[in-house]
């Protein structure tokens, strides 16, 4: 009983019970959705979407936001997609191009946040609209397309007939999970975002975590922008757009809390999961494509909410 009682009060064990009834419900409606095509989809969905949820785990840690994701997922594929197509890089060499593309813009953020002190919404609010408007001027507006095989091959299938993206994925939950748990780096970064002065005076460089933090949020999320680039072997001037909105709800679902200082990696997978099984589920329950939009915003309040009544408990004590 004790253990039952423990289990109970754990963030995953939280939401993992309504991604189940989700499952339960929408194979009801449609006896399709575990078939092996819709699962592979869907996890396929859930990987990429998994990486920039994970990277903004860095950034919600010490307390910050970034709302630029989405226009970092679509400059890195851009960047990558002109470099092979226009320049003739090879594609090892445009891969890390479009990741360095994409740090750059993490490393902007950092640098604003830290030596003007603005809000991070208002400095990754304005570092989207740089990074959208690169990728237009560099593209014209236009997608780039016939992309080299051993590009796409990036996007496709790996072994056990598993997309590499879930692998990637994988290795990268893995890592962000041992950082949060075991390594110094990860709990400095908690601690920043905890309480960060009594972060700096106990001799934590916050400046410096902060640009780390944003830095590898913009590398993961370049990682995805390039491997969507990959699956669809097409790099669109519109990639990404309001893909940040669902990966910060993801995020915030599963258990991380937007003000900083406390995390779940695994409850990060499951709010993901949830998320992305979610569209699928109305779409193949066929709901209006804007009856879609007000559930996911409908969403976004309700986790916001949820994450700011659960620090209030917490800072009452009563948790």
């Amino acid at each position: 009983m004790k253990t039952l009682k423990k289990l109970t009060k754990q963030t995953e064990t939280g939401i993992l019970v309504p991604l189940i009834l989700l499952w339960l419900i929408t194979y009801a409606a449609n006896h399709a959705f575990f078939g092996a095509n819709n699962m592979t989809s869907l996890f396929r969905s859930v990987s990429i979407t998994l990486l920039g949820a994970i990277g903004a785990s860095f950034v919600f840690s010490c307390g910050m936001l970034d709302v630029s994701a989405g226009s970092v997922y679509g400059l890195a594929g851009m960047v990558a997609a002109l470099c092979m197509k226009n320049a003739g890089i090879p594609v090892a060499a445009s891969i890390l191009l479009g990741l360095l593309s994409a740090a750059a813009i993490g490393l902007l953020n950092g640098l604003i946040i830290n030596q003007f002190e603005i809000p991070a919404f208002i400095a990754t609010l304005g570092t989207s609209y740089i990074a959208r408007g690169i990728v237009n001027v560099v593209s014209k507006g236009n997608s780039i397309t016939s992309l080299p095989d051993s590009f796409n091959a990036i996007g496709s299938f790996g072994p056990f007939h598993i997309p590499w993206s879930v692998y990637i994925a994988l290795v990268a939950t893995i890592i962000a999970w041992f950082v949060f748990k075991y390594t110094i780096f990860g709990r400095s970064l908690l601690a920043v975002g905890g309480n960060a002065e009594t972060a700096r005076v106990c001799g934590l460089n916050v400046k410096k975590l902060r640009i780390y933090a944003f830095v590898i949020l913009a590398m993961l999320d370049g990682l995805a922008g390039i491997l969507s680039t990959a699956r669809l072997s097409t790099a669109q001037a519109s990639a990404g757009n309001g893909w940040e909105m669902t990966v910060i709800t993801a995020t915030v679902i599963g258990g991380v809390s937007m003000y900083g200082g406390s995390l779940s990696i695994p409850g990060v997978v499951i709010g993901v999961t949830i998320m992305e099984t979610l569209t699928v589920s109305m779409t193949m329950l066929k709901v209006n494509a804007y009856w879609q939009k007000i559930v996911v915003g409908a969403i976004i309040i309700f986790a916001v909410g949820i994450d700011t009544y659960r620090r209030k408990q917490l800072s009452s004590g009563k948790e």
